[in-house]
């Protein structure tokens, strides 16, 4: 075989890759997690209970709740109008679209694909509904009847790996507006109602558009309605202080009245921080957001979040100071945990050229360099702390005023 002829077969081989490769659409927002962020703590990102989508669907450990599933369709099912044919025909209609929205290509066929729509869709809703009605659960609810078991559903939920288009849900939703007329709140509302039982933060009236899918749902809850205008920057990060030296400098900190936890403030030495809550759903949370956002958001304004969080919190002093403020509502451990989350949570990601927090922070540091800030503090804490040190001061200045004036009367008697 002559060279020419070993050339055509490399391109024809090259051409079939091309032609082979899956096309990126605009629906695209469901990601595995890069690898650099996987190996600091796969727990985090992995399900334990539950799979939703293709990519851990038929793992060995999740299968016992394959029957639970069936079992949310078949009641989903009676409070339609829809037989499970007429459903079946209708998801198939979305089955490009869904697929669109996975980064991975899903190497489900075409009816597996739509029966995963299906089950895990009305699954979703069932769910959702149970939750905001609990008349609807009845007494052999094997998932709401176990503590254990609706938390760890409602972990899985939050896992960028593990989630189902928005749209699907919504769509499936709507089949039951027969069923429930005049007063069932809207998909959205039921879930991010069904998020604030697990996730104080959360308001309900903070999101006006439809999101991506659950851990979009949970990120645009976090941000404020109105993004900020970000402008570049070349200050590290890493130049905000920490609490402890903040404390030092004399300023306040204080929990911020807004359930936008991206609301902070800081003026007239008082910083605010809405109030964290933190438990053992706290770190998956955090970090799948943190995954999606690298993977599909220009902005990283969460991430900028957790970012400032990480420089106020370097010890577990810094993290004691935020819990006595009343700032941090710890339910994970002690201080060392909570400054161990906040001290690993951002490794291996990208921050880009813009800090959401670049205004505060330079005031921060700014505050912490002005050494008549400094002096206050130390005065207000070794000098003024109580009334009664205050009277003592205030007696030892006198004193050394009269004993002044006694001195210069015996000088002028001379």
């Amino acid at each position: 075989m002559d060279q020419n002829e070993g050339d055509d077969a490399l391109i024809d081989s090259i051409k079939a890759k091309l032609d082979s490769l899956s096309s990126l659409t605009i629906h695209c927002c469901i990601y595995k997690v890069p690898n650099k962020l996987r190996r600091l703590n796969p727990d985090a990102y992995t399900p334990r209970l539950v799979s939703f989508g293709p990519l851990h669907r038929g793992k060995e450990e999740l299968q016992a709740m394959e029957e639970h599933k069936y079992r949310y369709l078949q009641s989903f099912i009676l409070r339609t109008d829809c037989t499970l044919e007429e459903l079946v025909r209708v998801v198939r209609t979305w089955e490009q679209k869904a697929r669109s929205c996975y980064a991975e290509d899903v190497k489900l066929n075409s009816d597996e694909f739509v029966e995963m729509l299906v089950v895990d869709g009305s699954f979703l809703v069932e769910l959702l509904l149970r939750s905001h009605y609990p008349q609807l659960r009845g007494e052999k609810d094997s998932i709401f009847g176990n503590s254990m078991m609706i938390t760890d559903v409602c972990r899985d939920l939050i896992l960028i790996e593990n989630q189902l288009p928005f749209f699907v849900v919504k769509e499936i939703f709507l089949l039951l507006f027969v069923y429930y007329q005049q007063g069932t709140p809207s998909i959205l509302k039921l879930a991010q109602r069904h998020f604030s039982c697990f996730l104080s933060n959360i308001d309900d009236e903070m999101l006006t558009s439809e999101p991506k899918h659950f851990v979009d749902l949970l990120r645009s809850c976090y941000l404020p309605l109105v993004p900020a205008r970000l402008k570049e920057t070349t200050l590290k990060v890493e130049n905000a202080p920490e609490a402890t030296e903040l404390h030092t400098a004399g300023v306040n900190f204080k929990p911020a009245e807004t359930s936008c936890l991206l609301d902070i403030s800081f003026a007239d030495g008082v910083l605010k921080i809405p109030t964290i809550f933190i438990d053992d759903l706290t770190e998956s949370l955090y970090r799948n957001i943190i995954a999606f956002e690298q993977c599909h958001c220009s902005d990283k304004n969460f991430l900028h979040y957790i970012r400032l969080l990480g420089c106020f919190i370097k010890s577990p002093t810094d993290a004691n100071l935020l819990i006595r403020s009343g700032i941090i509502v710890n339910n994970l451990g002690n201080a060392e945990d909570v400054s161990k989350l906040f001290h690993s949570i951002y490794k291996e990601v990208i921050f880009g050229r813009r800090f959401y927090f670049q205004t505060i922070s330079e005031n921060l540091q700014a505050y912490c360099n002005t050494p008549w800030n400094r002096w206050k503090a130390i005065l207000r804490r070794d000098y003024f702390h109580s009334p009664w040190s205050v009277v003592s001061v205030f007696a030892a200045i006198l004193l050394i005023f009269l004993t002044f004036i006694q001195a210069a009367c015996s000088i002028l008697a001379l």
